[in-house]
């Protein structure tokens, strides 16, 4: 994955290469001017250097001059040729009959070895010049004006270097004051990731402030918008699930009232009434007496199983004893159910008589639920189930509300397996969701895979500060 750059600096890097471009360029324009200028020398001389030689052949021909002396290349090459130029005269017969070359010195204004291997990239014969002499009609042969490619190298070097230094300061000095201008104009950007970083962190009451820029101001409105409409939305939603949530622990309730105050008490005198038949067949029909104590073991076992569902339906020891000793005995229940094949261990820091009476009772169904999923259908070893205050867990701390963070884990299967065992069985997270949603929390489901599956939940709740301490 390619490493991301911040806005500012990606538009300063996009106006750089946008000034190299421009560079580039010019150093075209400049390598290709000078080869023009090399070229244009190098005509001048040849021009000159001809008009030179009709001269002395119109005097040789009037007997001002001797032949002998032809080709006189010296009058024109003292005056005009320079440094790394070499004039030659070839005979009509292709040979060479006077050459006039001036050495050049490489060591001044050498260009760097990468612009001397890209300047020979462009043929130097590009500059040279060939005139044929003629005179009267007939020829007397070319002379071809050459130049040295480390002459031409070092002549670009020249125009180049001095545009290469030029557009450095304008780049630097570009790209500090863009950047600075450019910084300015995006610092209301800062504002919008904190608020979005506050919004994904479920901080629904932060709203992002008024900007000058009309772009910035339409994402400052949508982002009121949006965040309004979600607070609205979130609200209602937690209300409805707490609603929905104490409407069934009430059913509960009213289920389990009613169950002790009808069936517990017709079994109590079913049991009373077995007992008494019991005692009178032994002396008058003895042989009623096993029925008698069928009907009393019956009545005793169905009894049992009332008092189980009353401690399912509600767990009368959170008024009595507190929340901690509750999950105690929900924890060691739950031991005896799997047969002794799941440990629970319980770690509890704080006091937890601090949770207002209905946060207490979700507390308890919530870890209700996951042990009960995990002696159904985790084939878990170990579980655990670890409570704690968190003041530091969100934004929107008050000196009243605080956190109680609680995580169930075990070291059973992942999700996919358990989500296959328990299809069709219950919708004990579901249940584990809506109460901590009711509550107006956060939970996060997390797969362990072959490591087993945990349970995070933060809820939050008002109590003083001085209970936490």
């Amino acid at each position: 994955m390619a490493p991301s750059l911040d806005l500012k600096s990606s538009l300063t890097l996009r106006v750089v290469a946008v000034a190299l471009f421009c560079f580039c360029i010019a150093a075209a324009f400049a390598l290709f001017g000078t080869y023009r200028d090399v070229r244009q020398l190098n005509e001048h001389v040849a021009d000159v250097l001809i008009r030179q030689l009709q001269i002395q052949l119109s005097r040789i021909e009037t007997g001002r001059d001797v032949a002998a002396r032809f080709p006189d290349l010296d009058a024109v090459t003292q005056a005009l040729q320079s440094a790394g130029q070499c004039v030659q005269y070839f005979n009509p017969d292709g040979s060479i009959a006077r050459s006039s070359c001036i050495g050049f010195n490489r060591d001044i204004s050498k260009p760097p070895d990468w612009f001397a291997a890209l300047c020979d990239w462009i043929p130097a014969a590009r500059a040279d010049v060939a005139r044929p002499i003629t005179y009267r009609g007939r020829p007397y042969g070319t002379v071809v004006v050459t130049i040295e490619s480390a002459a031409i190298a070092a002549a670009i070097w020249r125009e180049v270097s001095g545009l290469l230094g030029l557009t450095g300061l304008l780049i630097g000095a570009i790209c500090i004051l863009q950047y600075a201008a450019i910084a300015r104009a995006l610092r209301p950007t800062k504002d919008i990731l904190a608020g979005l970083n506050r919004l994904a962190g479920g901080d629904l009451s932060c709203r992002l402030p008024n900007f000058r820029q009309i772009e910035l101001q339409r994402i400052s409105e949508v982002f009121n918008k949006l965040a309004a409409r979600l607070d609205q939305t979130t609200r209602e939603k937690t209300e409805l699930a707490a609603k929905l949530v104490d409407n069934q622990e009430q059913e509960r309730l009213d289920l389990a009232r009613d169950l002790h105050d009808e069936l517990a008490q017709n079994l109590s005198a079913m049991s009373a009434v077995a007992a008494s038949i019991k005692a009178t067949a032994e002396t008058e029909c003895p042989a009623l007496v096993p029925e008698a104590k069928n009907l009393s073991q019956t009545s005793m076992a169905m009894m049992r199983t009332l008092r189980t569902t009353l401690r399912t339906l509600r767990a009368p020891e959170i008024d009595d004893f507190g929340l901690a000793t509750s999950l105690a005995t929900l924890a060691r229940e739950q031991e005896r159910l799997a047969d002794g094949k799941l440990k629970i261990s319980l770690e509890i820091e704080g006091d937890l008589r601090v949770l207002p009476r209905t946060a207490a009772s979700h507390v308890y169904r919530i870890v209700q639920e996951g042990l009960t999923n995990i002696n159904k259908h985790a084939h878990a070893g170990r579980a655990r189930v670890a409570l704690s205050f968190d003041p530091n867990a969100g934004k929107q701390n008050t000196p009243q509300r605080r956190w109680l963070a609680l995580t169930i884990e075990d070291d059973g299967c992942g999700a996919v397996e358990r989500g296959k065992a328990a299809e069709g069985s219950g919708l004990g997270l579901i249940g584990i969701c809506e109460r901590v949603t009711a509550l107006g929390g956060t939970l996060d489901v997390i797969d362990l895979g072959d490591k087993g599956f945990k349970l995070h939940a933060m809820i939050p709740f008002e109590a003083p500060v001085k209970l936490l301490q």
